[in-house]
């Protein structure tokens, strides 16, 4: 094992910090919590017999206690000793202001928010060293620090700044007193906005790279083990984790990243990376042999089936801590052991480096999907009656004639194909039937069908819903369709994995109709909402498999905000103003895709920490397509952007009975100037917008790598995407 973590190891000296050598940070300034004090809260008169100051603390490394809270070293100690520079001082044990590697602002038991926060919710919290308290401690050392504005930049540019982790007290100190889990979900977006709001103003102060880690996986701390241990089984995971604190820490780190991924935007020229504190942690718990632990049971504790006592704290006169802290990955019940913290800032240096470092030319494109990506599949499906799709006025912007696209032009996957400098994707069937030649698809192969589904047809059957033909062609009949294709791609397994590894993949979006034809349906909200995790299920599974064939970079949409959808507004129009958001949107469906694109993130996070090799990509198109709907008239569309291009009159122009492509239904004379073409697909311009969000971000998680395009690929892109 230790070998593995080796090799980790050179591999995050020599990646992340490749960059480092080039351009090395001359400083650490951290903020935070007791995850990332060295020192702090032990040189403060406010809190002299904190039992970190105690030993057992501080045995393993420095020998006696040193302010942090475990045996040893701490990640921020870590990432020091990879930077070769000197672990960060604790910037209340400055002496001359002298802050040669930087500084430490981070404070045991500080949180996100301001103390008053908490006392106007009757929560006493014994310190308010809150990340406004630490930030005006980083400005009250930059007097001393630098002589000008302009050293005061190159200083701060040259740094690395850890911002947390942070805000999992604003969480511990409701949750030890058992208020109630969703009264704490009610702060997240409070702390999200502190930690945001401190990294604009670093980034206004001119830092550069700004490292942001989320929370652990709570549920598998001994603390919280004990405090809500129960005799329900449901409670806990396999692993003996608490599943509801888990799915808790899930929740915030998912919308952490989501604002994260929004700063990106607003600084292009800085670097804010997430670091997966989650899912770097959780392989110890789940398999803790594997990497040379016991188990759950802490190192320094008394007693009880965790080794943890909330009556006796480590520190305290009596408990003794364990004869190896290497081998628990729990020191305290709170915090973990050095061991633990070494391997977790391996995994992390690791892990957040693959995709900043990597650039793939992309070879080929191939896509898994429904009506949102095919184009032209739904032709080479024998059907009574000519879809919709397939006639006038479909296809008039850009083709000038149909050809199975549904919309009036080209598809997000079609503008993908242009700026990677590739040919638009054929459809697999095309091939299959003879229409399209083999050389025509070395570059690519498109699998998707207008009207698939991710799950097989027999679910929703057994289900009694009514689908429609193209519910045949799910997830799992493309996957195989694109296996079967291989052997004419490729002469023997070493080619195949060289044409695979060299591909985009593009896994959808797929999973709409999955809720579409229940929604079409008398289907209860609450039955809805089980279907998720089976869609997701199938989604992550495909992408695994692909993996296993040697895929190495995979871009997975979410689902769009349908809540906007003519068709879907017109079915569930009401009278009550209160379903509907300041867009005119139906609040509760969008609720519904955004726990579909939450679920799918946090399982996609899942893949990357059991596959680091390879290059996932979460494209954002549900909040890619929201700035048009709250924003119609910047992006150039109507004043209503709910209304739709081609359609057969209503409220939004959208009529169940005269839709796009029936006998006497016009479109309007301009499509670019609406968002949605037919109700249920949007048009050319809107789906020419959402791209620009995926590629030049801020609407893909990690961004899109824009070097592996051209200059002039870009130049084409920006001016187009304008018109």
């Amino acid at each position: 094992m230790w070998s593995v973590i080796a090799i980790a190891f050179v591999i995050a000296s020599s990646s992340l910090f490749s960059t480092a050598t080039a351009c090395p940070f001359s400083s650490i300034f951290s903020f935070g919590d007791s995850l990332a004090d060295t020192g702090n809260l032990f040189l403060s008169s406010e809190s002299p017999s904190n039992h970190c100051f105690f030993p057992p603390y501080g045995e393993t490394f420095f020998h006696h206690p040193s302010g942090r809270c475990s045996d040893g070293r701490l990640i921020i100690d870590f990432i020091a000793e990879w930077l070769e520079i000197p672990m960060v001082k604790p910037y209340l044990g400055m002496k001359g202001w002298k802050a040669e590697g930087g500084a430490n602002f981070a404070v045991i038991g500080a949180t996100a928010l301001e103390s008053s926060f908490f006392e106007e919710r009757g929560i006493h919290i014994p310190t308010n060293y809150s990340l406004t308290v630490q930030l005006n401690w980083f400005k009250d050392l930059l007097h001393h620090l630098c002589h000008s504005s302009a050293n005061c930049h190159e200083v701060i540019g040259n740094s690395l700044f850890l911002v947390g982790e942070i805000g999992g007290n604003d969480f511990n100190y409701p949750l030890f007193i058992r208020k109630s889990i969703a009264e704490v979900k009610t702060y997240v977006p409070y702390v999200i906005n502190a930690i945001a709001s401190t990294i604009n103003e670093l980034i206004s102060l001119g830092a550069r790279t700004l490292i942001v880690p989320g929370n652990f996986p709570l549920g598998c701390n001994a603390l919280y083990l004990t405090k809500y241990e129960t005799m329900d089984k449901n409670q806990y995971d396999q692993y003996g984790c608490l599943k509801w604190l888990n799915h808790f820490a899930e929740y915030y780190n998912q919308k952490l990243q989501s604002e994260l991924h929004r700063l990106r935007g607003f600084h292009p020229h800085a670097n804010i990376v997430y670091a997966d504190h989650y899912n770097a942690a959780l392989p110890l718990f789940q398999d803790p042999k594997k990497f040379g632990f016991t188990g759950l049971e802490i190192c320094c504790g008394m007693g009880g089936p965790y080794n943890y006592n909330e009556s006796v704290d480590c520190g305290n006169p009596g408990v003794i801590a364990c004869d190896d802290p290497s081998k628990h990955i729990g020191w305290d019940g709170v915090h973990l052991t050095e061991a633990a913290y070494r391997l977790i800032a391996n995994a992390l240096l690791f892990l957040v480096t693959v995709t900043a470092t990597a650039c793939n030319y992309y070879t080929s494109l191939f896509s898994f999907g429904d009506s949102l990506t095919d184009t032209g599949n739904l032709y080479f499906i024998s059907s009574p009656q000519s879809p919709n799709c397939l006639v006038s006025p479909y296809g008039l912007t850009h083709f000038h004639h149909p050809n199975g696209r549904c919309s009036d032009g080209r598809l997000i996957l079609d503008f993908i194909a242009e700026y990677l400098g590739l040919p638009y994707v054929e459809p697999y069937l095309g091939f299959k039937h003879g229409a399209v030649k083999r050389r025509n698809i070395e570059q690519g192969v498109n699998f998707a069908v207008a009207g698939a589904t991710a799950l097989d047809r027999r679910f929703f059957e057994e289900k009694g819903f009514a689908v429609g033909a193209t519910a045949n062609f799910s997830l799992r009949v493309q996957l195989n369709w694109f296996k079967e294709l291989l052997p004419s791609l490729c002469n023997a397994s070493s080619s195949c994995k060289k044409i695979i590894g060299s591909s985009l993949f593009v896994m959808g979006e797929i999973g709409g109709n999955d809720y579409g034809y229940p929604l079409s349906e008398t289907t209860k909200f609450a039955d809805l909402l089980t279907y998720i995790p089976q869609v997701i299920s199938v989604i992550i599974s495909a992408i695994r498999e692909l993996i296993d064939l040697g895929a190495v970079t995979i871009m997975a949409p979410g689902s769009l905000p349908l809540g906007c959808n003519p068709a879907y507004l017109t079915r569930f129009a009401t009278i009550d103003e209160e379903e509907y958001d300041q867009a005119g949107c139906l609040k509760w469906l969008n609720m519904f895709y955004e726990n579909h694109n939450e679920l799918l993130q946090i399982e996609l996070n899942r893949l990357r920490v059991l596959y680091p090799l390879t290059n996932i990509i979460y494209a954002d198109y549900f909040n890619a397509a929201m700035q048009f709907y709250n924003s119609p008239q910047q992006f150039g569309f109507g004043g209503n952007a709910l209304k739709v291009c081609c359609g057969g009159g209503g409220p939004y122009n959208f009529n169940d009975t005269a839709k796009c492509g029936d006998a006497g239904v016009i479109a309007c004379d301009d499509p670019s100037q609406y968002v949605s073409w037919d109700g249920y697909h949007l048009s050319e311009a809107a789906y020419r917008w959402i791209t620009q969000g995926l590629l030049n971000g801020p609407y893909t998680i990690p961004e899109f790598n824009v070097s592996c395009f051209t200059g002039e690929t870009i130049a084409y892109f920006n001016n187009y995407a304008m018109k």
